[in-house]
C-alpha cells in the first residue's frame, strides 16, 4: 500500500480538523451559552418590566375608580346643596313677598283712615261754614255767635 500526497494530505486534513474542531466547537457553544443566558436575563427582565407595569397599570385602574367615586359624590353633594339653596331662596322670597304684602295692606290702611279724617275735617269746615251762613242770615249778632261756639265744641266732641 502505497500512500500518495493526497492521502497525507486528506489524512493531515481530518487530523487538523480534529484539533481545531473541539475547541473551536467548546468557543461557539460557550458563546452561544453566553448568549442564550444573555437571552433569558433580558427575558426574565421583561417579565419583570412586565409584571411591574400590570401592577402599576392595577394601582392606577384603583385610583381611577376612587377618583371616580369621588367626583360621583362631590356631585351628589353639590345637587343636595343646591336643591337646598334654591328651598332656601324659594322660602325667602314667599317670606320677603309676605311681608311686602303685609306692609301694602298697612299702608293702604293707613292712607284710608288719614283721608277718612280729611274728608271728616272738610265736612266739618264745609258745616260750620253752612251753619254760619244760616244763622248769620236769622239771629243777631251775639246770639249768632253763642250758638256757633256751643255748635263747634259739640261737633268736635260728636265726630271724635
Amino acid at each position: 500500500m502505497s500512500f500518495d500526497a493526497t492521502f497525507w494530505v486528506a489524512l493531515s486534513f481530518f487530523i487538523f480538523i480534529f484539533l481545531v474542531a473541539k475547541p473551536i466547537g467548546r468557543a461557539i457553544g460557550g458563546a452561544l451559552d453566553n448568549r442564550s443566558s444573555k437571552i433569558k436575563s433580558e427575558l426574565d427582565d421583561a417579565m419583570r418590566l412586565k409584571e411591574e407595569a400590570q401592577a402599576v397599570l392595577a394601582l392606577y385602574q384603583r385610583k381611577q375608580k376612587k377618583t371616580l367615586e369621588n367626583s360621583e359624590e362631590i356631585i351628589a353633594h353639590a345637587k343636595s346643596e343646591a336643591e337646598r339653596i334654591i328651598e332656601n331662596a324659594k322660602s325667602s322670597i314667599e317670606d320677603e313677598i309676605e311681608k311686602r304684602t303685609t306692609l301694602a295692606v298697612q299702608k293702604i290702611a293707613q292712607t284710608e283712615a288719614r283721608v277718612v279724617q280729611e274728608i271728616r275735617e272738610n265736612a266739618v269746615d264745609i258745616t260750620i261754614s253752612a251753619a254760619r251762613e244760616i244763622i248769620m242770615e236769622d239771629l243777631d249778632k251775639d246770639v249768632a255767635d253763642s250758638v256757633i261756639d256751643t255748635a263747634i265744641s259739640d261737633i268736635g266732641r260728636k265726630l271724635n
